[in-house]
Parts: structure tokens; C-alpha cells; sequence
């Protein structure tokens, strides 16, 4: 199943005076370094954990099946419409972090599913831990840029709230 994600805006899931306070910078001169660090914690955390924090359109490649199959990232924005070859359905997905395609019964082969995923248009719509995770993680960046011997991965406190929103594949 490959998919491509396309944001809805060119900003991060973040608010930089939140991540600014919390890497303790108090002034401007680092505002580019910060942006880049957020957008940059914020894509880690959406693959991680098959989500997209602000809305996004997620196109994916499926073949058709009889049983539901599991979107690769969730959750379903508030209001969003599902397009299967560029045509609306109505009532074949489950909404939640985790969505799901039921297909009609007269489609089949291989398609292009087309759908928005998100928690909102703007970060306060995301979950507050999620925010967290990603000032976290945006800061932990800022702390150890430039070094060789930082520990990679997500900063500790983001890897325990994504691991809530981990979805688990069998």
C-alpha cells in the first residue's frame, strides 16, 4: 500500500512561543532554527505513529478487498470527505484514529483512495500531550544540533505519549 501525504499548510504543529519558552530562548535570533526543529520533530512524530497532527490529504494505492481495509494514517479530520478514483463515497469508512475502508460492491482492482486526516487545521486542535511531544521533541533537537554523539530518536518524553498513539501492525 503506498501513500503520499500533502499538507494542508507549510507550518508545523506547533506554536514557536510555546517552543521557544520551553528550549528556553528569549529572543528572535534562533525563531529559523526553532521553525525548522518543529517541522522537523512534527514529520518524526506523525511517522512514527501513522498519524497526521494538523490536516493533511492522504492519497493511497490499494487493491480492493471484500474485508475492511486499514487507511495508513489517521485520525479522519473532523468533516472529511472520502474519494475512491476522484468519487465521493458516503457511510464505507469508520472513523477514529485508526480509519477503515469498507468498498462498495461494485469496485474493484486497484484504486486511488483520496481522504483528509488530521486533528484540526490549527495546533490548538491537536491533543494537548501530542503538542507536548512535539515542543519536546523540537527542543531536544535545538539542545544536541551539530553534535556527534547525541543519542537519535525521539526525545523520552515523545517516545511515551506516541507510544499511545502508536498504532501496532500485526
Amino acid at each position: 500500500m503506498a501513500f503520499v501525504r500533502i499538507p494542508a499548510a507549510a507550518t508545523g504543529a506547533f506554536d514557536l512561543e510555546a517552543l521557544k519558552l520551553h528550549a528556553r530562548v528569549d529572543t528572535d535570533d534562533e525563531d529559523t532554527a526553532l521553525q525548522l526543529m518543529g517541522r522537523t520533530a512534527t514529520h518524526e512524530i506523525e511517522a512514527y505513529c501513522d498519524i497526521a497532527l494538523l490536516r493533511q490529504t492522504i492519497i493511497v494505492t490499494v487493491d480492493v478487498a471484500s474485508e475492511p481495509v486499514l487507511l495508513p494514517v489517521g485520525p479522519l479530520a473532523p468533516d472529511a470527505v472520502v474519494s475512491i478514483d476522484g468519487e465521493p463515497i458516503n457511510g464505507a469508512v469508520t472513523a477514529g484514529r485508526y480509519p477503515a475502508l469498507t468498498f462498495p460492491d461494485d469496485i474493484t482492482g486497484t484504486v486511488s483512495v483520496s481522504y483528509e486526516a488530521g486533528y484540526g487545521d490549527e495546533p490548538s486542535d491537536i491533543p494537548a500531550d501530542l503538542q507536548y511531544a512535539v515542543i519536546d521533541h523540537a527542543s531536544r533537537l535545538y539542545d544536541v544540533r551539530g553534535a556527534d554523539d547525541g543519542e537519535q530518536g525521539l526525545s523520552v518524553a515523545a517516545a511515551r505519549i506516541c507510544a499511545r498513539y502508536r498504532r501496532v501492525r500485526t
